[in-house]
């Protein structure tokens, strides 16, 4: 097997590391119910990303790497050339926010193991007529390590912005507060359950229910209720709290992971590929 065969076989088994369960499972299936105050606390992405849509993305490339391998050698490093225009330009568009999610991640680790694959097919015709040191041999090195150097560029980027989300996921779970049993049963009897619930604070409201439940003759009663509906609504309030809190943390904790596979790959392939 000859050098060129080896770093592509490589590329592939070093994608395979990098794709886990733990680092892309899907955040978004993970529910967190928000409390007020953490509403905008994650880090939205601009509106005018020049990324496309996920599915447009992936028909553009199958488009450009679904070519057959019956053409010259020339012409096969023509339409590898063409694939990677794709990879190259989505890549970047991806990161325009300077984050790359796990949709993307999984998207352009799978775009990157397709392309090696196709690589590595197209090096099989080549060595048919070519020589190893051949023009055409050099050019097909040279496209495999310029697409790794792209993928490289973006996890770079991409880790540095995993980070910054981990701390940002961490702080949200530290300020998801436990509830405090009396102070929540307190509040319902003041004619706040909205806000003992993390809702908006509305104190003239609760002074005009109190005063209208005295003029009215009603306090007992709605006291009766109130309480009721705290005591009532306390379990599955303090149960989703702490979800939330766990929940926040799952995702800083994936954030991190990434984090970490990233590097990894960007070391290993540093170390790996020779300059172009």
């Amino acid at each position: 097997m000859g050098f060129l065969k080896s770093a592509i076989n490589q590329v592939g088994r070093d994608m395979g590391r990098v794709v886990s369960n733990t680092v892309f499972k899907d955040r978004h299936s993970i529910p967190i119910r928000r409390a007020a105050s953490l509403s905008g606390r994650e880090p939205q992405r601009p509106q005018n990303s020049r990324a496309q849509p996920i599915k447009d993305v992936q028909n553009d490339f199958d488009r450009a790497i679904s070519f057959k391998t019956g053409y010259r050698p020339t012409t096969l490093i023509s339409k590898l050339g063409g694939a990677f225009i794709v990879i190259k330009n989505e890549a970047k568009a991806f990161i325009e926010d300077g984050y790359l999610d796990v949709e993307e991640s999984q998207q352009l680790v799978s775009m990157m193991k397709d392309f090696a694959d196709k690589c590595s097919d197209v090096e099989d015709v080549v060595s048919f007529t070519e020589e190893e040191d051949s023009k055409v041999y050099k050019q097909l090195e040279n496209i495999l390590h310029t697409t790794q150097k792209v993928y490289v560029e973006v996890l770079r980027t991409s880790a540095k912005a995993c980070e910054d989300r981990a701390k940002v996921y961490e702080k949200a779970a530290h300020e998801v507060e436990p509830l405090n049993f009396g102070r929540y049963v307190l509040l319902h009897l003041l004619w706040m359950p909205r806000y003992a619930r993390g809702g908006e604070k509305k104190i003239g409201w609760a002074i005009f229910l109190n005063i209208l439940d005295l003029v009215t003759l009603t306090f007992v009663f709605t006291r009766t209720i109130l309480l009721i509906l705290a005591l009532v609504t306390y379990p599955k309030e303090s149960k989703e709290r702490k979800e939330s809190q766990e929940k926040y943390k799952a995702l800083a904790q994936q954030e991190r992971d990434r984090t970490k596979a990233y590097h990894a790959y960007v070391k290993t392939t540093a170390n790996k590929t020779p300059a172009v």
